[in-house]
This record gives structure tokens, C-alpha cells and sequence, in this order.
């Protein structure tokens, strides 16, 4: 069953007027509960004494935290005693994580940051808390509702939601973004002088549950009483379990938080919506204007262009299916059947390894779709394979370039494999092309190191540029990786725009400029097939 709950903002002492308003609503509603976000009390007053007498009249179970000021003397004597403040009345605590009797988990950061103190605050009821204090609260987990006294910071980033005229927003931080976007509540509640409510937005899978992207709320509810006629009072129904079949709301929007330290704005690429079988699209229009990016929730596997369950799956492209991953030829290929005709490759050899797991990244492929291990595995006996295919029949000629994109936030990870000339690779000139496109880009530097799997890595582009054996030397292999996270917008775009400069084929950027029909698709496949299949390992 949903629980009827009513949330209201600062009331700073208006007890009187809060209660006799909540008895006239509950009447007429039957809440489960009511919540007070903000300041409950202002002074230690005659009004306040009332309240601890019964001599004002809760009507509904209702719950409060520390806000911006601090709680009365006498209320703080209530609770240090351990003692009920008043019939209906409970605190919950200025870090804290309650559960109601109805069973809907709520977690508290009240008061104002006070970066001066470091770990936790000792205070309960004094109207501060440190960072300290919000990164414990991250060992909830979960939560059903989030109450913080602070909004967090980017929490309007990707929304289009303006604020109320002749109002600004409040101070925002970090670290309460961090704890929101940990927890994933599906709601947030914070207070301001106006009422704001964001767009619903989702946020990255986990890897236990790669499927199902959390749907947050966030909520600023206004000052009771202002004068303006801002919302004070706002009042929903959350239902006992969230609907994970359920669409995502009109509107719904990726998150603008992320789950490390450090936020700060985002760099702004284009736009970069997905594509099949290629890196992803910029179309460049309206490009110069100022304008929102709309953002829309990922396909899940039966609309992805990568699962094999897609009706809409191309699957005259693919060419070998193995037990975790299997091998496509890409739509749109950067290279053309003739680039490499005189080294006796008659295909366009640009080719995509891809997990048959619907994730992300592949640290984030779970047991039960076969290990991440296996996969990881099968991808890259895949791209040796596909190295050992163009070394022998350019004689050497040709080495060959893979790159991936993780991203915990992505679609459905997978590999694109290229071949290269080996003089540009031995000269030193694929590394540094990778290199200087990143520094051009501001992008963090790259590292000479294989991540593996990607276990704990976080998000990051990675590159092997394989060496063909020589004469003189065996084959060998360099990664470089570039590490990022969610302050940076990586574009989807970055390996093939270097390899296309490489290589001269700025005019092939952008995969749709590439198209080809169906019947020659299927003609470079077919001889790529016959290309491949003496390294076929799953035949």
C-alpha cells in the first residue's frame, strides 16, 4: 500500500497555526504522516511550553529534524532525557536514519555546514553538521526519502524547472550531491524562501541490478506562511515499493549528481545521442546557440541495437557469436573497403566486439549473465583474433587499433577495432595523436596502464595499439587509458575523430555520413567473413 504523506517547510514557531491547518487537512485527506523539512521552532517561547504541555493538539503523527537554527532549550531537555516531546511528535534526528511504522526509511542531514570541524559533529541538536557527518550516512544505503537543510550542488544542472522570479537560489554543496546521489532516494526535501521542484531524474545502474535506473524527486519547499504565496505545504502518496516497470515521467532527466568528490560544472560538449553500431552522433545543428540538451532515459535491451533480443537488431552485420560476446562489422565504418585493397584487405575492416550482456561497462556485467571475467575474456580473444587476421594477410603491413568507452552511466559497453598502417604506429604517431586530441580537449592525461576488467576504476577511455611482429621484433601491445569522472562531458565522438584526422578521413567523421545500402553492407561483410574465418574460434 502507499503511504499518504504530507511534508511542510519552515514553520519557525507558527505551531499553533501548523496544526490547526494540518487537523483541517487531515480530516479531509487521512495522511499516514506528516514531515517538517525545515525550522519546526523559533524561540523558546509561551508557545513552545503549550506544545510540551498537550495543550496544542498534534493531529497526525509528524516528524522534524534540526534545521537552520537551533531547537529550544527545553525541547533539547525533552530529548537528552530520552523522553516523548509531545503526543505525535518525533524527532528524527540531525543524522540519523529512521524507519516509520509504515515502513518507509527516511535519512536526516539537518543543520548548516560547519567545514571547520573534521569527522563527525558531537552535537545532536545544535544547527550544524560537518562532511563527516553526511559520509556516514552513506552506510544507509537507501532511502525512500532524503531530508537535508542544504540543497546539493548542480541540482538545477539539465533541468529547464527556472526558478520563481526576483528569488536566487540558496547555498548549495558537494557533499550533500554525494550523499543524494549514493542513496538515490526517491525523494529529496530541502527548504528555501520559494518552492522548487526539479525534474525526476535516474540515475546510473548497479551492478546488482544493471536493469533498473533510480528515479529521484528532489523538492524545496517553501517558507509556511510567507508572504508571497509560495508552496508550503506539499503532499503525495509513496507507494510501499517503487514501480520499476513504469515508464520514466515526462521530463525525466539523467542526473546531474555523482556519487565522488570534487564536483564542479561540467564541461559542455554537444549533445550525444545514441547510435547503432558506431560511435555516437553530433549532427552539429544549432550548434553556436544557446540551448538546453533535452535528456532521455537509455533503451533497455529490447530496444538496444546491441542485444541480440532487439527485433529491430541488424543482424546481417554480425559476423561470429561467441558464449559471452560476439563480433559485428560497424555501420558506417570509418575505413572503406579500398582503404587497405592494395595490402589485400577488400573489407573496411572496422569492427565492434560486444558483450551479449545488456551493461555499461563490463565490471558491471553480473554473475548471473555469466561473470565479468568470462566476458572480458572472450572480448579480447575477439580482438587478438581479429589482429592475427590483418597482420597475415597485409604481411605485416597493418597493426591495429581498439579503443572502449566505460561509463557507468552508458548504454551497452563494447570495443571498436581498426587497423593501422604499422609504420604510423611504430613512428610513435597513433600514441601521440590520442595524447594531443585529449590535451586539446583539456581532457585529464593519458596513463600507460591496462585496467583489466575495470573493477574500481571508475569511468574511463581506453586504447591498445598493437604493434605487428617485424623481423626485428615480436608483436607487442601499449594501452593508454584516460581516467574521468561525471564533472567531465566525454564525448562518445573522441576515438574516432582522432583516428579519423589520422588518417585523413575528417570527411568521415560522423558515421551517418557513411551510410551504405544494405546490399553493400552484406558484400563487405561476406568478405569479411571470409576473411576472419580461419581465426574463427567459435565455429
Amino acid at each position: 500500500m502507499a503511504s499518504k504523506i504530507v511534508v511542510i517547510g519552515d514553520v519557525n514557531g507558527q505551531l499553533q497555526s501548523l496544526f490547526t491547518k494540518l487537523s483541517g487537512l487531515q480530516k479531509k485527506q487521512n495522511f499516514n504522516f506528516a514531515l517538517v523539512v525545515g525550522n519546526l521552532f523559533a524561540d523558546d517561547d509561551e508557545t513552545v511550553s503549550e506544545l510540551l504541555s498537550n495543550k496544542i493538539t498534534i493531529p497526525l503523527p509528524t516528524y522534524f529534524t534540526v534545521g537552520s537554527r537551533a531547537l529550544p532549550e527545553t525541547v533539547i531537555e525533552r530529548l537528552s532525557k530520552d523522553e516523548d516531546i509531545c503526543e505525535n511528535l518525533h524527532f528524527l534526528g540531525k543524522r540519523a536514519t529512521t524507519k516509520t511504522s509504515e515502513g518507509v526509511k527516511i535519512v536526516t542531514l539537518g543543520g548548516q555546514l560547519d567545514d571547520a570541524i573534521l569527522g563527525v559533529s558531537k552535537e545532536p541538536y545544535l544547527p550544524f553538521h560537518t562532511v563527516g557527518d553526511a559520509k556516514s550516512l552513506r552506510g544507509a544505503n537507501s532511502a525512500d526519502i532524503l531530508i537535508t537543510t542544504s540543497w546539493p550542488a548542480l541540482i538545477r544542472e539539465g533541468s529547464q524547472k527556472a526558478l520563481p522570479d526576483s528569488f536566487t537560489e540558496p547555498p548549495s554543496h558537494e557533499h550533500v550531491s554525494e550523499l543524494c546521489a549514493t542513496l538515490r532516494p526517491r525523494y529529496h526535501f530541502s527548504t528555501s524562501e520559494f518552492f522548487y521542484e526539479r525534474e525526476p531524474f535516474f540515475h546510473a545502474p548497479s551492478p546488482d541490478a544493471p536493469e533498473i535506473r533510480p528515479l529521484t524527486r528532489f523538492i524545496s519547499v517553501a517558507t509556511y506562511g510567507n508572504q508571497t504565496k509560495q508552496k508550503a505545504v506539499y503532499a503525495f502518496n509513496l507507494p510501499s515499493s517503487p514501480d520499476l516497470t513504469a515508464p520514466l515521467p515526462v521530463g525525466t532527466t539523467a542526473s546531474p549528481l555523482a556519487p565522488q568528490s570534487g564536483l564542479k560544472k561540467r564541461k559542455s560538449l554537444d549533445p550525444e545521442p545514441y547510435s547503432r553500431f558506431s560511435s555516437n552522433d553530433h549532427s552539429g545543428r544549432n550548434r553556436g546557440k544557446r540551448h538546453r540538451t533535452e535528456y532521455k532515459p537509455p533503451p533497455g535491451p529490447g530496444e538496444c541495437f546491441f542485444c541480440l533480443s532487439n527485433p529491430n537488431l541488424a543482424t546481417h552485420l554480425i559476423s561470429a557469436i561467441g558464449d559471452d560476446a560476439y563480433l559485428t562489422t560497424a555501420k558506417g565504418p570509418l575505413t572503406t573497403s579500398t582503404a587497405n585493397s592494395s595490402l589485400g584487405i577488400n573489407y573496411p575492416a572496422h569492427a565492434l566486439i560486444i558483450p551479449l550482456t545488456h551493461s555499461p561497462t563490463i565490471a558491471m556485467v553480473t554473475e548471473e549473465d555469466g561473470t565479468k571475467e568470462k566476458t572480458f575474456a572472450e572480448m579480447t580473444r575477439f580482438k587478438e583474433a581479429l589482429q592475427d587476421m590483418i597482420a597475415k594477410q597485409s604481411g605485416n603491413k597493418l597493426g591495429a587499433v581498439t579503443y572502449e568507452i566505460s561509463k557507468s552511466n552508458g548504454v551497452h559497453t563494447h570495443w571498436q577495432f581498426l587497423p593501422m598502417p604499422e609504420n604510423l604506429i611504430r613512428q610513435g604517431l597513433v600514441e601521440a595523436a590520442f595524447r594531443v586530441e585529449a590535451e586539446n580537449l583539456s581532457y585529464p592525461t593519458f596513463e600507460t596502464r591496462d585496467p583489466g576488467i575495470g573493477a574500481d576504476e571508475g569511468d574511463f577511455f581506453r586504447v591498445w595499439i598493437w604493434t605487428p611482429p617485424s623481423e626485428d621484433a615480436e608483436a607487442n601491445t601499449k594501452c593508454l587509458t584516460l581516467s574521468f569522472d561525471y564533472t567531465l562531458r566525454f564525448s562518445l565522438q573522441f576515438g574516432r575523430v582522432v583516428l579519423a584526422k589520422l588518417l585523413g578521413l575528417e570527411k568521415r567523421i560522423q558515421w551517418r555520413d557513411c551510410s551504405q545500402t544494405e546490399e553493400e553492407e552484406k558484400k563487405d561483410v561476406e568478405a569479411f567473413k571470409a576473411a576472419f574465418k580461419e581465426f574463427d574460434f567459435t565455429q
